[in-house]
């Protein structure tokens, strides 16, 4: 019966031909002894009865075997005696009561082991020259016992002990009233018809193995003479019989990292290539705070269930639980696990992103924990592993919950209500990072009316610009799909393209990547026609598919390898009766009917009046109307503007066609787009003359 070490006892006794019960519980009774050669007490369950007593000296006096190791406890019910010095002191010996053998020139790791060099002669120390005693009591008085073993003069007894009436802890250093060495550490009887022996601590056979002591010989040697057996001429090799302890788990711990660690690898291999999957799904504001409550409360859960235990598993007075290999490893898997969530929850609270390869890293990671648990029980046993086992597992919930979320609501949690809060914290010279999963090396371009421009790779290794708006609102979004939609069907040379858009994570548009604008300035004569004739014959195309611009501007006029480009098509409409309503067009460059019912609603002549205030532009260095919006508004409907070849003398050839444009009454300006194409054709030299197939 044991605690710690007794499994690794039990699985040497049964490498070395031994068949071996493991006595798990009490009361000892002699229904559970008979038939047996050896009882091994490694460790109380607690006090033994007296009935239990004269049960174990009766199976002695009888015949049995006794093999009794002496402890560091005290009684369960608070007493000073040991539990097992019960048993012991029924025999005429007594183990040291509350102290434990140090030694300050003959050990490792002191206090811990401490190394026993004087033994006598007896079959239980054959072959054996010295071994490490584990941290344990002494014999404090052998009786009618033979003492087989004992330690150097260096070594005493340190009673700093954790006791009912103390908490002092072994400082390993000598003080006045602790009892030197040498003293008692094994010793050997005969009982009846039976043996004994006594130990005050057992060696660690998994520790011995290690630092490569005789323990295990020892310990075989003790079982074998009370057993009535002959001394061992073929010890089974201490390095072999690790590998066949230990064989198992070896091979477990190897394959679960391989199962756990692989698979792990091509989930994030694969999500990699797959990139974060496009789920744009605005999800609950209850849910969400339930997803960061449940994720915060099970970080609490694991740091009591990871953390405050280890108090308990490094102090070594707790000697039932001490266990400083399984700490160690309950202090890694506690500090990663809260680190994970940390992440976790840092990015739900001041993100509202859910990055779930951290929820696989720690599911892994608690499965492996759990898995070892499971491998090495034979190892680290003791009650609270099933406690370490089941309660890593309940830890997988809110990570499991994590996946869930991410599935059905994507990467980026947007909040019912609370979609376009973002925008107002974004800063306006980084990409947003709901956008960087798409699009690489990017860098911000400046600003524009709709909103921020930066420039980017996307996934396909296309340089794109990309406009994202300053503010959005549920109004904004209801018009946004469609009016940009427009813009989605058309592909001509003087248009942007426009290669996506989305509403969320956050609102954006994708277009290609134009290297340069139209500047304002007054321009010549041939300059400013080929420029107008170039943005025409986009405005045409545009017409013929029944989309309307509806806000021509020199800041929307892009270059991209010496092509103009009409660009900003966020305002347009599609024109699917007589007519159509256009607002929003920047007052300088509006037209009469934008401005006013009476002059009509807008259609494809609004395009051309809005065109020839670029025209205007161009060729005078300011625009028809200046000053502020009322003054605008006002000239726009009631005054003529000054005719450009009145500002600019070379203007002249093509006066007539501007003011043609800017005519009020939209029925007096050019019928279409393509009428005014071929007063431009006029102006441009042959040579030049870009032609366009329509489609």
């Amino acid at each position: 019966m044991g605690t710690y070490g007794s499994s690794s006892f039990a699985t040497l006794l049964e490498q070395n031909g031994y068949s071996v019960s493991r006595l798990t519980n009490g009361p000892i009774t002699p229904e559970k002894l008979n038939g047996y050669n050896v009882l091994v007490l490694m460790a109380p369950y607690g006090n033994y009865t007296d009935a239990e007593v004269n049960t174990i000296k009766e199976f002695v006096n009888n015949g049995g075997g006794l093999f009794l190791v002496g402890t560091n406890w005290g009684d369960v019910d608070g007493n000073q005696s040991f539990a097992i010095n019960k048993i012991a002191e029924s025999f005429g010996v007594n183990f040291a009561n509350n102290s434990i053998v140090t030694d300050d020139q003959n050990n490792i790791f002191a206090p811990t082991f401490v190394t026993i060099n004087n033994l006598t002669p007896n079959p239980i120390t054959t072959n054996v020259s010295s071994f490490y005693y584990l941290q344990g009591t002494y014999i404090e008085n052998p009786g009618p016992s033979n003492v087989v073993a004992y330690t150097s003069a260096n070594a005493w007894g340190d009673q700093g002990f954790t006791t009912p009436q103390g908490t002092t802890a072994s400082n390993s250093i000598k003080d006045p009233d602790e009892t030197g060495g040498p003293l008692s550490v094994i010793s050997e009887m005969n009982y009846g018809k039976g043996k004994i022996v006594f130990m005050g601590a057992a060696g660690s056979f998994i520790n011995a193995m290690i630092y490569r002591s005789d323990t295990w010989k020892l310990e075989l040697n003790t079982v074998n003479w009370l057993a009535n057996r002959p001394a061992p001429t073929n010890y089974q090799p201490a390095g072999l019989i690790s590998l066949n302890l230990l064989g198992y788990q070896i091979v477990g711990m190897i394959l679960l990292s391989l199962i756990l660690f692989s698979g792990l690898f091509i989930k994030i291999r694969r999500d990699k290539k797959l990139g974060d999957p496009q789920t744009f799904k605005t999800i609950k504001n209850w849910k969400f705070n339930a997803l960061i409550v449940t994720n915060a409360f099970f970080g609490v859960l694991a740091g009591i269930l990871f953390i405050p235990i280890n108090f308990f598993l490094y102090n070594i007075t707790l000697f039932s639980v001490y266990d400083p290999n399984l700490g160690y490893t309950l202090i890694i898997t506690g500090a990663l696990f809260l680190f994970f969530i940390g992440v976790i929850l840092f990015n739900l609270i001041a993100r509202q992103r859910m990055l779930v390869k951290y929820s696989y890293y720690t599911i892994v990671l608690i499965l492996f924990f759990a898995g070892l648990t499971v491998i090495l029980g034979d190892i680290f046993s003791f009650p609270l592993m099933q406690i370490f086992t089941f309660g890593s597992l309940i830890l997988l919930i809110p990570f499991a919950l994590n996946i869930w979320i991410h599935r059905n609501y994507g990467s980026n949690l947007i909040i019912e209500g609370k979609e376009f809060d973002r925008l107002k914290k974004l800063s306006s010279k980084s990409l947003p990072y709901e956008l960087q999963p798409f699009f690489t090396d990017s860098a911000y371009m400046g600003e524009g009316g709709f909103g921020r421009v930066f420039k980017a790779i996307n996934k396909k290794g296309e340089q794109v610009a990309l406009k994202i708006p300053k503010s959005f609102d549920k109004r904004s979004e209801r018009t946004f799909i469609t009016e940009v939609s427009n813009w989605s069907h058309l592909d001509h040379p003087n248009i942007v393209k426009l290669i996506g858009y989305k509403i969320l994570p956050i609102p954006y548009i994708e277009t290609e990547f134009c290297e340069g604008k139209l500047e304002k300035g007054m321009k010549s004569l041939q300059e400013a026609v080929s420029i107008v004739y170039e943005i025409a014959k986009g405005l045409e195309y545009a017409h013929n598919k029944n989309i309307i611009h509806g806000d021509v501007k020199i800041s929307n006029i892009l270059i991209k390898n010496g092509v103009y480009k009409i660009s900003d098509w966020g305002l347009s409409k599609l024109k699917i009766d007589e007519s159509v309503t256009l607002s929003g067009a920047t007052p300088s460059y509006a037209a009469p009917e934008q401005i006013s019912q009476e002059f009509g609603k807008a259609d494809e002549r609004t395009d051309i009046y809005q065109l020839g205030n670029v025209f205007y532009e161009l060729l005078t260095g300011r625009l028809p109307f200046e000053g502020d919006i009322s003054q605008i508004y006002s000239s726009i409907l009631t005054t003529q503007p000054i005719q450009p070849a009145e500002i600019n003398s070379n203007s002249q050839p093509v006066n007539d066609i501007i003011m043609k444009c800017l005519n009020k009454n939209k029925n007096s300006r050019y019928s279409s787009m393509g009428e005014l194409i071929k007063e431009l054709e006029k102006y441009r030299p042959a040579d030049k003359t870009l032609m366009f197939k329509n489609s």
